[in-house]
């Protein structure tokens, strides 16, 4: 399983599934989903406003090859109120994802953590509960498992520090040896765990 962090934008995405939470208290959608939408001139914010999807806790939608962003296809899961998000809501939420991954058999995936930088929750342990459902629903049964999965996180720039500690948490806490992390700048991992700083004077984690 390899996890890229990213700061891709919508417009730079080239993958199979793009999978956005969205909130039923925010409306138009905001973040990342708020850019894909804002890309696919107001399609989930049309979806809401005509009644098709609200939010509600693991309410999905799926839409096959979207226009104006290069993803095969956009998966849309609740989230309920963000106002009420927890940890347990976004493991469980991951979970689910991970199962509709397996049942139309995607490997490359597009995730950007919902409410980054909003809402009541950390960074760190958004990022950890979400990974941790979506590697404990790959898991389950053992002979589904697809070790072979690409998972991208997208995010601004200034969050992408606690979204690497958030996805090392999950690899320590789990003992997970099979995974690869990569972080922007770079193409492989040097074993080294310590921030260090890029070409442009910007820090960069690069996990082991």
């Amino acid at each position: 399983m390899k996890i890229k962090i990213t700061t891709a934008s919508p417009d730079a995405l080239n993958h199979d599934t793009l999978i956005l939470g969205f909130f039923s208290d925010e409306r138009p959608p905001r973040g990342y989903c708020g850019l894909v939408d804002w890309r696919l001139n107001g399609m989930i914010s049309n979806a809401i406003a005509g009644g098709k999807i609200s939010g509600i806790f693991l309410e999905k939608l799926a839409c096959a090859f979207p226009e104006r962003i290069r993803v095969s296809r956009l998966l849309l899961f609740g989230l309920g109120a963000l106002s009420e998000l927890t940890c347990d809501k976004l493991y469980n939420a991951g979970y689910e994802m991970a199962r509709t991954v397996i049942g139309i058999g995607a490997t490359d995936l597009v995730l950007p953590v919902p409410a980054a930088g909003r809402g009541p929750l950390n960074l760190d342990g958004m990022t950890e509960a979400m990974i941790t459902g979506i590697f404990d629903g790959l898991g389950r049964p053992p002979e589904r498992r697809l070790p072979a999965l690409v998972l991208e996180i997208p995010a601004a720039p200034d969050h992408i520090r606690g979204i690497c500690r958030g996805v090392d948490l999950f690899r320590r806490r789990t003992g997970t040896t099979d995974i690869e992390i990569l972080s922007p700048g770079d193409d492989t991992l040097n074993g080294a765990d310590t921030p260090r700083e890029d070409a442009g004077g910007q820090a960069k984690e690069i996990l082991s």
